[in-house]
């Protein structure tokens, strides 16, 4: 069968950074849809070829990057090209490999489900059809919000670029601190695209830190556990620095920072480091999280996360690991989430609740996998959060 092309164009309104970076993004969704429309999967790219004036748009850059994993996750293709071209364009042309012969009898991997229905049930993007939009959304708002407050950016908690948080100070010092994880199936998303989700405990008088981390397949889930570790250890003992109360940390995580942020929770700090208490952390909100990996490295992307096998997903699953004493916990899931998200929270919950004295589950009405992010700004989850402070 002969390889596939296929093609996606968007028109310049004016050669500058910012309108490159529109147009690039509208031809990644277009990209997407050609893919979509032809049967195939992002992981058939082999080579994609990026056209611009002059071949000022660089799609390795870091807000080129952020666009591409916005619309494709961690699926890349082997080879990214850039070509100078004299239209007034932004144009993109991959070349898709020979289709994976057909499966004719998948097995059954997880709760009875085949690859293919885990796929489906763990899948929150194909459940939004809507959720590229979403995302759009939630970048613009961030970075209005950014511009309009008092904030420090792109601290360092570590080497690595990606180690960064931006930190929005409190109006009186000892103030309590937030700490936010943000989602993305490990492999997308920024900490910019989530600040405005925060304005309720800025007006409620908290410190807050929005973590950056690591993302997959440059770096593994273990990389990424890492990460959020040091960043914590970073914080509790800068804390007068800061102006923070350190007796007084919650920390919250959507999706794939609820599993970051379950990892924290349950993380021996003094064999890190000596002067740190057994439980650093006094609480925390862990939102539609993935807390078993088990199911997750069955996906049509599980090759990109560093999760090969049973052995090393049970060992990054904070399901069978064992919470910091003291610690208060809420879960919390969007109504209209798969059957497998809530199985993920409500077993949390059993397997730790002998362990800890104030636990709850609960699920936000009328939401899904990221709608239910807004009522982190006022609503269900703000008020989860501050009935644990």
């Amino acid at each position: 069968m002969a390889m596939m092309i296929l093609r996606a164009e968007e028109p310049l309104v004016e050669d500058t950074a910012e309108a490159r970076e529109a147009a690039y993004r509208k031809a990644l969704v277009t990209l997407l849809e050609h893919l979509k429309n032809a049967g195939r999967s992002p992981v058939a790219m082999e080579v994609l070829k990026v056209g611009s004036p002059g071949s000022r748009l660089n799609p390795c850059t870091w807000a080129s990057d952020r666009l591409w994993r916005e619309v494709f996750g961690g699926f890349k293709p082997a080879g990214f090209t850039v070509e100078a071209i004299e239209e007034a364009c932004i144009t993109l042309v991959a070349t898709l490999g020979e289709p994976p012969p057909p499966i004719p009898d998948e097995r059954i991997v997880w709760h009875g489900l085949t690859a293919s229905q885990v796929n489906s049930a763990y899948s929150a993007r194909s459940a939004v059809p809507d959720h590229l939009d979403i995302f759009q959304s939630w970048r613009e708002a961030g970075e209005r919000f950014l511009a309009a407050h008092d904030v420090q950016r792109d601290l360092p908690y570590g080497e690595a670029t990606e180690q960064r948080f931006d930190f929005f100070p409190a109006p009186e010092p000892e103030a309590p601190l937030l700490i936010f994880i943000h989602g993305g199936y490990w492999q997308s998303m920024d900490k910019a695209e989530h600040s405005q989700l925060l304005a309720g405990h800025l007006e409620e008088g908290w410190a807050v830190a929005v973590l950056n981390y690591r993302l997959c397949p440059e770096a593994t889930i273990a990389d990424q556990i890492q990460d959020v570790r040091t960043a914590l250890c970073h914080l509790w003992n800068q804390s007068r620095y800061y102006g923070i109360d350190r007796a007084r940390i919650q920390v919250i995580g959507h999706s794939a920072g609820g599993h970051l942020g379950a990892c924290l929770v349950s993380t021996d700090w003094q064999a890190l480091d000596p002067a740190m208490p057994l439980t650093p952390i006094q609480s925390a909100l862990l939102i539609s999280g993935l807390f078993e990996l088990e199911p997750v490295r069955h996906m049509s992307f599980g090759a990109l996360l560093g999760v090969p096998n049973a052995e090393t997903a049970r060992a990054l699953s904070p399901l069978h690991a064992t919470p910091n004493p003291g610690l208060r916990l809420r879960l919390a899931v969007g109504e209209l989430e798969s059957a497998e998200f809530h199985w993920q929270s409500r077993e949390l919950v059993r397997r730790w609740r002998g362990r800890l004295v104030d636990v709850e589950v609960f699920s936000v009405p009328g939401t899904h996998h990221f709608s239910v992010m807004e009522t982190l700004s006022g609503g269900d989850l703000l008020t989860a959060s501050l009935s644990m402070s």
